[in-house]
């Protein structure tokens, strides 16, 4: 890679135009840093792990998505929606108030590129142009890719085929790999300008009061142009010739590049601000980047979203059932005994199979035909179980009689109570 001077960059500039990894300083210390990286390797390890822990993942075999160790079908359309529609209304009101924040501090799209780069300067330091050196690229983001593409195919992978995944699942770990190394090794930074879908979103919804990072222009003359906050930005951002650049991803370093410097003024050149058109608001929600009616708006739009999906997830159960009697079926026997068929409906929304224990009250001398009453259940499955009842026809008069079905869950506590009724024939 050529190590060009990184002027003022733009969504549109050429690839060429982004530094190299061992042209670039990035601050190694102060606390605006260090908690950018804590964040990167937090929200890098949640990626990561995700799909190993049921935090995330997609199971296709019973056509669900398990979030937080609960299964969703994708029949049930409202929970599935909201969800859906709480994300996008999260990124639209962060791209709104904050700019390219999660790009900066959290997208693994940047996590992942810098890891490399920092690598290719702790390999290169000292030794630049020597085969290890042109070697470490390709090397870090050859291993970064592969790790990565191991999580990005458990996404998709049913927890009994982890410790033998089928040939499929190789196939695209493989070709994941390759997709991954390109982007890393021939990309990086390069993705986050005009490609990335999220960064487009960003130009779009962006105004003159969207979180962004300028040198203060009413102390322009007090920069000493010792380039560190230059060199401390991947992006090839010169932050002295335009602040609020459309290709700067909010990350910060220049600021702390700056605020550790021998050279620079004391107090910091350069800072957040939330763009340049001044609010009259009040100074705790200016705070939270609310400074006009529109985002008002937007973040009352994503707390009602938040709070509707937080109370139908709160409201939701673990186990869905419904039973249908079968009265056309209803039969009085030689021995005394009145049988009525159900078709009984049980979901199964947990990650792992249930064991269904089933009582009836309501009718003297009612009891299930097999004399257990229980029912098995897959995980994240919806079956349809034939259930048979009898009871005692002489303590009986003919006509529906009100029954009620109890399940259990064996050692869990989730449970069911359905409302049905027993029919009794006539006699005659």
């Amino acid at each position: 890679m050529s190590e060009p001077h990184p002027g003022r960059a733009s969504p549109t500039v050429m690839a060429s135009t982004l530094p190299s990894a061992t042209w670039i300083r990035p601050p190694k210390r102060g606390r605006l840093h260090r908690s950018r990286r804590a964040l990167q390797i937090a929200t890098s390890l949640v990626f990561l792990l995700a799909p190993f822990v049921n935090l995330f993942r997609f199971d296709l075999r019973n056509g669900r998505i398990i979030l937080g160790g609960t299964a969703f079908a994708l029949g049930e359309l409202l929970a599935v929606y909201l969800l859906i529609l709480l994300f996008i209304v999260v990124v639209f009101a962060g791209a709104l108030l904050y700019g390219r924040v999660y790009c900066g501090w959290m997208c693994p799209q940047t996590t992942l590129s810098e890891a490399v780069a920092s690598f290719e300067r702790w390999v290169c330091k000292g030794r630049k142009g020597s085969p290890v050196c042109k070697a470490a690229a390709p090397a870090a983001s050859l291993g970064m890719a592969a790790i990565v593409a191991a999580s990005l195919v458990t996404y998709f992978l049913d927890p009994a085929d982890r410790l033998s995944p089928p040939r499929l699942a190789w196939i695209s770990w493989a070709i994941t790999t390759g997709f991954l190394f390109a982007d890393l090794y021939f990309l990086r930074h390069r993705f986050c300008l005009g490609v990335c879908p999220y960064g487009i979103l960003q130009n779009i919804v962006q105004d003159g009061r969207t979180l962004g990072v300028e040198l203060d222009p009413a102390r322009r003359e007090e920069c000493t142009d010792c380039l560190l906050c230059v060199r401390a930005c991947f992006m090839g951002v010169d932050i002295r010739e335009q602040a609020f650049n459309p290709a700067c991803l909010n990350c910060g370093d220049c600021i702390s590049a700056t605020t550790l410097s021998k050279t620079c003024p004391e107090e910091p050149l350069i800072r957040f601000r939330y763009g340049t058109v001044a609010s009259r608001w009040p100074a705790w929600l200016r705070k939270a980047g609310v400074l006009d009616v529109r985002r008002a708006l937007v973040v009352g739009v994503t707390a009602v979203f938040a709070a509707g999906t937080v109370a139908l997830l709160a409201s939701r159960q673990d186990l869905d059932a419904d039973v249908a009697a079968l009265y056309d079926q209803a039969a009085l026997d030689d021995g005394g005994l009145v049988h009525n068929a159900y078709r009984l409906t049980v979901a199964n929304r947990l990650d792992h199979p249930i064991t269904l224990r089933l009582e009836v009250s309501g009718v003297p001398g009612v009891a299930f035909a097999d004399g257990k009453g229980e029912v098995e259940v897959g995980a994240g499955r919806r079956d349809l179980r034939d259930l048979e009842l009898t009871a005692p026809a002489q303590a009986l008069e003919s006509g529906p009689h009100a029954l009620l079905l109890r399940g259990q869950v064996e050692g869990g506590k989730s449970a069911l109570e359905l409302s049905t009724l027993f029919f009794v024939p006539s006699r005659r």
